[in-house]
């Protein structure tokens, strides 16, 4: 035997052949063609409902402060956000952790809320209860549930 075949036959074969990579990228660029539709169809989804849980979670917010104050407390739609608003409706901005300055909640996503927006009572029920729906531009929306007790929740 030969001094370069015993070296070959120690030390293996090392790498991969042109074959080898030709396949392993086709099976690659197949999955990412069956991956990318569902991803581009579940993001619009996902940020809906992250736009919702943003909107449950300060609606939990203002049922708490509304019993720690012990007065009503009013959620309504700004510019940039939400604003909870003590004793009525047109009531001073609550300010406080979560909120600006002024009062305001910042939401991050990129969704559009409509519909009822609650008064909590100072007994963390809501005296004005209803359904918000947050939509995405894409079309998909998540609906928020104001409970007349107080509960909020997303289906």
């Amino acid at each position: 035997m030969s001094q370069a075949y015993r070296r070959r036959r120690l030390l293996g074969s090392a790498g991969f052949s042109l074959s080898e990579l030709a396949v392993g990228m086709s099976v690659l660029g197949v999955l990412a063609t069956l991956a990318l539709p569902t991803a581009w169809t579940m993001l619009p989804a996902s940020t809906a409902r992250s736009g919702a849980r943003e909107i449950q979670a300060a609606f939990n917010q203002a049922r708490m402060v509304a019993i720690q104050t012990r007065q009503n407390v009013c959620v309504q739609a700004v510019a940039g956000g939400l604003k909870l608003l003590q004793g009525t409706c047109a009531g001073t901005a609550w300010v406080g952790q979560d909120t600006s300055d002024s009062g305001v909640i910042t939401l991050s996503s990129a969704v559009v809320p409509s519909g009822a927006w609650p008064i909590f009572t100072p007994f963390g029920t809501a005296s004005t209860s209803g359904v918000l729906t947050v939509s995405h531009a894409s079309g998909t929306s998540v609906t928020v549930t104001v409970e007349p007790s107080g509960r909020v929740t997303i289906p």
